[in-house]
């Protein structure tokens, strides 16, 4: 499995219009962050986690992949705002794109892109909507995938578990039936979007707390936001547990 980071920033990107690039040094174009995303290649087969508005970018500098489905964290915004550039993105010979996401996800999905629903002259949807549930495994093309629920501030927000893979974003707090579904898990991406708590994302050293009872082989960073730093982060985290940067290839 091979693990592309699309984009690492917050909803608001690094730099950000307000912020700028905050404590993060611009000139290292590792802290330049898009929207977070990243997409899945295994055996041929291509899964994009998260459409945020700048996925017809980040597609377009993966190499243009035809996917195969996409997971859905969640209705934010950063992570759904791109979808409809998705209808670009079929593989060949496909005539829909298989979507996983929550019940109260999909009725908002339908409601921004409303009108991608209405079959065209063929009598085709461009995608075809799966509703997951916390814990209940699906498959895509052979790979099993395990939806992990979130609390994330006052709404809710999924993590998967693929294989030996794991992302968990946009969480603050997490069942213990999560932490069992995640145990031995070989590399796992975290969304941490800042050093200090925060009532929607973990900070850095709650992130490490977790890390420390999961116990991964490898984890990573993402989600950050203009605190968050590439090479300080680099410096002072454990050599296993590293920052991820756009464009980023994590094998598995």
């Amino acid at each position: 499995m091979q693990v592309r980071i699309l984009g690492c920033g917050p909803s608001f990107g690094v730099p950000s219009l307000n912020r700028g690039f905050g404590k993060c040094d611009p000139m290292n174009p590792k802290n330049f962050r898009l929207r977070s995303s990243l997409l899945i290649r295994e055996e041929g087969t291509n899964i994009l986690i998260d459409s945020g508005p700048d996925v017809r970018l980040q597609l377009l500098q993966a190499g243009h992949p035809k996917l195969d489905a996409v997971l859905y964290t969640h209705d934010h915004y950063d992570h759904m705002g791109g979808a409809d550039d998705l209808r670009l993105a079929l593989g060949e010979n496909r005539e829909t794109l298989p979507v996983y996401l929550s019940d109260r996800d999909t009725t908002h999905f339908k409601n921004i892109l409303d009108y991608m629903f209405k079959p065209d002259h063929q009598g085709h949807t461009v995608f075809d909507l799966h509703t997951i549930y916390p814990y209940t495994p699906f498959t895509i093309n052979g790979m099993k995938v395990i939806p992990i629920p979130q609390q994330h501030g006052k709404g809710e927000s999924f993590g998967y578990r693929i294989g030996d893979f794991a992302y968990s974003t946009d969480v603050v707090d997490m069942d213990p039936a999560g932490f069992d579904v995640l145990a031995g898990v070989k590399v796992w991406i975290v969304g941490v979007v800042t050093s200090v708590p925060n009532i929607k994302h973990l900070h850095t050293e709650k992130a490490l707390e977790w890390i420390e009872r999961i116990k991964p082989e490898r984890a990573f960073f993402t989600h950050m936001g203009t605190r968050m730093d590439y090479d300080a982060l680099c410096a002072y985290l454990p050599p296993h547990i590293r920052p991820v940067y756009d464009g980023m290839e994590i094998e598995i």
